[in-house]
């Protein structure tokens, strides 16, 4: 079987190696659909977070096609969306139900391959049944779907503010409809894509600025007011505001932006240090969530999320590539420009 492997910087292989044995308690799963994340761009870009010889792909769905005699609750032939997160179960932060900070975990990647073994899988954790007529391209979106649940659920935003996602990635529009499905009333998305700005506002997002074409900062306290707090005597009013895009100036236009006692969600990773305006942070009290991964429960949540359609992420498929042209694929997922999600195919 195939699996595509880094070895370098913009440098994939795809190896031919054999296929994975099924233990008792494992689960095999020959992989329908893998979308690139992020996180695997910054690998592709940079190295960051991997090593030579590393199997890559994380976001998949499949086709059970071998499950081990302790698995209940799946069986050879089902169609299953994957939660790749692996927790220890009984680490410090395990135990505090944080398993998405597990010091001891693993994961299941290898999605841009034929087949991916799924070790101790348990249904409703790490593999989650489909219906049977739905597609695996939007079971694949259950990954960072998850993400996003988590990030809202962390927040606690007010659903009656207006809220600022910056960065429409596929983690920022998931997290764009996960707001709207929980019946936030102001959307505000930012993006420079145009592309990705005119999917957001599809999906019921209120309003897009673009920081290319406007002075974000000006434009909202124009539209959604100004707030006063102690030496703060002018904020905006926004209520909540989501991170997604690692851009070094959006933390401090954030904290502008935020009225006092606001949660601001951090999603995305920086490519470089930032300088925080901190005494917007201290004078305001706002709260500054960093908000990593997921735990089964948000995985849950999004699964329900995506076979209802109440997130629907079928428009955020931009492009599609088979396996053998996975270079390709990471090319057009690392143009923002044009690409949303880009999912490949064995």
């Amino acid at each position: 079987m195939r699996v595509v492997t880094w070895q370098a910087i913009e440098t994939l292989s795809i190896d031919e190696v054999a296929a994975p044995g099924c233990g008792p308690s494992d689960v095999v799963v020959s992989v329908g659909a893998c979308g690139i994340c992020g996180s695997d761009v910054h690998s592709y870009t940079e190295g960051a977070w991997i090593a030579p010889g590393v199997p890559l792909g994380h976001e998949y769905a499949g086709t059970v096609t071998a499950a081990g005699a302790r698995v209940s609750g799946v069986s050879v032939g089902d169609r299953v969306a994957v939660n790749p997160a692996a927790p220890c179960g009984s680490c410090p932060r395990c135990a505090e139900g944080r398993h998405n900070l597990c010091s001891a975990g693993s994961g299941h990647s290898g999605g841009f391959g034929d087949q991916v073994v799924v070790r101790d899988a348990v249904v409703g954790q790490h593999l989650f049944v489909l219906p049977a007529d739905f597609p695996l391209e939007e079971a694949a979106f259950l990954e960072p779907l998850s993400v996003a649940v988590r990030a809202v659920e962390h927040a606690e935003p007010p659903l009656d503010e207006p809220i600022v996602v910056f960065g429409l990635g596929t983690i920022g529009q998931c997290v764009v409809q996960v707001l709207l499905a929980r019946g936030a009333r102001d959307v505000i998305v930012v993006d420079t894509s145009p592309r990705r700005l005119a999917a957001a506002l599809a999906a019921g997002a209120h309003e897009g600025l673009n920081p290319a074409d406007s002075d974000v900062r000006a434009s909202l306290f124009a539209s959604r007011g100004t707030t006063a707090s102690p030496y703060q005597p002018s904020s905006g009013a926004v209520g909540a505001v989501f991170e997604c895009s690692g851009a070094a100036p959006v933390l401090p236009l954030a904290f502008s932006l935020a009225r006092a006692a606001a949660p601001i969600s951090a999603i995305a990773l920086a490519a470089h240090p930032l300088s925080l305006p901190v005494d917007d942070l201290v004078q305001k009290e706002l709260r500054l969530l960093g908000s990593f991964a997921y735990t089964a429960r948000d995985c849950q949540e999004a699964f329900d999320l995506l076979v209802s359609r109440r997130v629907d992420v079928r428009p955020l498929i931009s492009h599609r590539f088979a396996l053998a042209d996975i270079k390709a694929a990471f090319e057009a997922q690392r143009d923002p420009a044009t690409s949303i999600k880009v999912v490949v195919s064995p």
